[in-house]
């Protein structure tokens, strides 16, 4: 698959994770999210960040009444993706295409310029952890990983109530060595089941707002918070959906918040695993809002193309591709696909003219180049 890594952070060797420590300045990405809880046949209270709304009508056909004063009606054809949306505001009594209702904007999560510091009564465990946290993420020096881990195992070694945050940074710098795979994994279980406890931590909470992990959910689309238990979520996802682990990612996105991202990554794992009607159903009732909303189309797409209901697929990345002010990493993973299902229906010329579009942008992309080449070969694409 062609991959293009987050931009704006030092990529980890792996290519699924990077970390950006706050010494730096840096902004977070939107997050939207969804609830929707069933109370009747037909009836369903949708649970948003910023209000709540009440959904009438079967599949097909919805009438959604929002809190904040917005009623949108919707009317398409269950199972293919294809949809008409109008949206009233009682305020104005004027009605408009939802594709032209700005999206309202979120709140930014605020990360701090320099970590925090320990105060004149902190204790010496936190002076000596803060000179080493300070040290590997804001000094001149870059380490190994083993270096990293040697520190932290003698720091631990001296204070046992430094074990959740050393263990947290030795589970991030373990990532970057394919030899600590095995202790990787034995490692993210521990770290998941006791979430709870060590995401609570005084140290864990006052030291770690100052990491932020970009952590790919998948191709186009990263999740840039903070280090707390949803980030370590989605991390974990990723390394087990890494190693064929299909199951036990999608369990644990289950035990997560419910969020658009968290939304992307089922679609993902699910797509890994080829469970097409699963995708369907995750990706169900999607609107192109934002680069979240874009990728989730685009998933769709993938599956239904996957199932060889091609003219289907060409109206999912049709829609993706709708907004232009989507970010060009969404965009091109939109031409992408979109070839992919040109290619299928054998219309050679419209997947390279997808293809062009890509390299408009990164000529020296050498997957885009491939593909390319094997389109002029008359060889399908792998």
């Amino acid at each position: 698959m062609w991959v293009r890594p987050p931009l704006g952070a030092p990529v980890l060797d792996r290519s699924v994770i990077a970390i950006v420590s706050a010494l730096k300045d840096a902004s977070a990405m939107t997050i939207r999210f969804r609830r929707s809880l069933k109370i009747a046949p037909g009836v369903h209270i949708n649970f948003n960040k910023n209000s709540t709304s009440l959904s009438l009508g079967p599949r097909g056909a919805h009438y959604t009444m929002s809190s904040t004063g917005r009623r949108t009606v919707s009317a398409g054809l269950p199972g293919t993706g294809l949809y008409a949306t109008q949206t009233i505001n009682p305020k104005s009594a004027s009605r408009k295409s939802a594709g032209s209702t700005p999206v309202e904007s979120e709140n930014l999560h605020q990360f701090p310029a320099t970590p925090p510091a320990p105060t004149l009564f902190s204790r010496r465990a936190e002076r000596d952890f803060y000179a080493f946290f300070k040290d590997i993420y804001g000094g001149d020096r870059s380490y190994t990983v083993d270096e990293i881990l040697t520190r932290a195992k003698a720091l631990r070694e001296q204070y046992d109530s430094l074990i959740y945050p050393l263990t947290l940074i030795a589970f991030l710098h373990m990532i970057n060595s394919d030899k600590y795979d095995e202790l990787l994994l034995t490692e993210g279980a521990k770290i998941w089941a006791g979430r709870e406890i060590i995401f609570t931590d005084r140290l864990v909470v006052k030291y770690f707002k100052a990491i932020r992990p970009v952590t790919r959910i998948c191709e186009g689309i990263s999740a840039t918070e903070i280090f707390n238990k949803q980030q370590f979520g989605f991390i974990w996802v990723e390394i087990l959906q890494d190693g064929g682990r299909y199951d036990d990612a999608l369990a644990v996105l289950h035990e997560m918040e419910p969020t658009q991202l968290v939304a992307i990554s089922m679609a993902d794992v699910e797509l890994s695993k080829k469970d097409y009607p699963a995708v369907l159903e995750t990706t169900e009732d999607i609107e192109n809002e934002d680069d979240a909303t874009a990728i989730l189309l685009i998933l769709r797409g993938m599956a239904f193309r996957e199932q060889n209901l091609l003219d289907a697929s060409l109206e999912c990345m049709k829609l993706g591709l709708a907004k232009r002010g989507r970010s060009k990493e969404v965009l091109h993973r939109a031409h992408f696909e979109r070839a992919g299902t040109y290619e299928k229906m054998g219309k050679p010329a419209l997947a390279r003219k997808d293809l062009e579009s890509i390299l408009v942008d990164d000529s020296s992309n050498a997957e885009v180049l491939d593909r390319i080449a094997k389109l002029d070969q008359g060889a399908p694409s792998s």
